[in-house]
């Protein structure tokens, strides 16, 4: 009996460190992070290893920006897409954020990549834009 309540405890101990559940933690805690800054992006474990970043299902909508200035946030985001490399850059659809800000979801072959994007004063042509990123992300 003694045996058997030793091997059940060091059996606990065994799993409780196991990799599956360091890797759940690390995205746990990844995720407290990313949703206390408030990101759309959100991490999920692929394997018992490794851990990939996706986007969070939010609704699909237009921009809020008038077309002179959705022109230049999309010419921001092609130099900045310019500079990873990627000489393409569509915007394949607009997410939105409760709280204003937009997901640019780009047109993509492989991963998804993504910029969040907000406007100082939306229907003013020459308002400041601020972007974030790219972040690239596993499609679902």
């Amino acid at each position: 009996m003694k045996l058997t309540r030793t091997f059940l405890i060091g059996l606990v101990v065994l799993l409780s460190g196991c990799p599956s559940s360091s890797i759940q933690s690390a995205v746990d805690s990844a995720n407290q992070k990313l949703e206390m800054n408030g990101s759309p992006f959100r991490y999920v474990a692929q394997d018992s290893e490794h851990m990939v970043m996706t986007l969070l299902p939010l609704p699909v909508g237009q921009t809020k920006a008038v077309p002179a200035l959705k022109q230049k946030a999309m010419e921001a985001i092609e130099s900045a897409e310019f500079k990873k490399g990627r000489t393409h850059a569509t915007l394949a659809e607009v997410r939105l954020l409760q709280d204003g800000r937009e997901v640019w979801v780009m047109d993509s072959l492989g991963q998804g990549v993504a910029y969040v994007v907000s406007f100082e004063n939306p229907s003013n042509p020459d308002s400041n834009v601020r972007m974030q990123g790219p972040t690239t992300y596993m499609k679902q």
